[in-house]
């Protein structure tokens, strides 16, 4: 039975409930089956640590209690997800703003303003309607989830954890514990990954880290 700081990989369907359009999942055939496979996409099972936070708390809170092999269904409401949509976070932009950079929006259309990405809501009277909120959110999601085995191998859990926060290429455990990175890792991620460590892989406590 799965508790809290077990490591876990599982395979997962994300859907917004009453269309039950996917949003997201981790399985090729699954993808392939729902007619959303994208052939430039990795599809993989996820490793993740139950109370880490690499996913949703309610979904690792849901998972807890559970066996491995066991497929369970959970159902997340706007707040336990991408939260409540929030009404300030929709803008309206004039129509010439985006002829004068030679843009044409259209519904459905995202592009990054000022550093933060935005959805295209409408055109109409030349006027455009942005919404900066994230698209799923002020939705219900509904998640199918599939316990595939249980993560004991030490390297294994450091990289769950190594991958919350950067790119990893590799990962070394023996005296000292060597991560190396696809990316030059960020301080305040690398500050967090170690926390993190040290609070959910008991092996590499009190040993030294190196991170490239």
């Amino acid at each position: 039975m799965l508790k809290h700081s077990d490591f876990v990989e599982i395979d997962f369907i994300g859907r917004i409930k009453g269309s039950q359009q996917v949003f997201d999942l981790t399985n090729a055939e699954d993808a392939k089956k729902n007619k959303v496979f994208d052939e430039k996409r990795k599809y993989e099972p996820v490793v993740i640590c139950l109370g880490a936070g690499k996913i949703f708390p309610k979904i690792e809170t849901a998972v807890e209690g559970h066996n491995i092999g066991e497929e369970i269904t959970v159902e997340l409401l706007p707040e336990d997800a991408f939260g409540i949509k929030n009404p300030k976070l929709i803008q309206l932009v004039p129509l010439k703003t985006f002829k004068e950079k030679d843009l044409s929006p259209f519904p459905g259309l995202r592009l990054t303003v000022d550093g933060a990405i935005a959805t295209v809501r409408s055109v109409t009277g030349g006027r455009v309607t942005l919404d900066f909120n994230h698209p799923l959110s002020g939705r219900n999601l509904v998640y199918t989830i599939k316990l595939n085995k249980q993560i004991t191998k030490v390297e294994d859990k450091i990289k769950a954890i190594s991958d919350m926060f950067f790119n990893t290429e590799s990962i070394k455990f023996g005296d000292k514990i060597e991560v190396k990175a696809k990316a030059k890792p960020n301080e305040k991620f690398i500050d967090l990954f170690k926390k993190k460590l040290e609070e959910f892989v008991l092996e590499a406590k009190g040993k030294p880290i190196d991170i490239a």
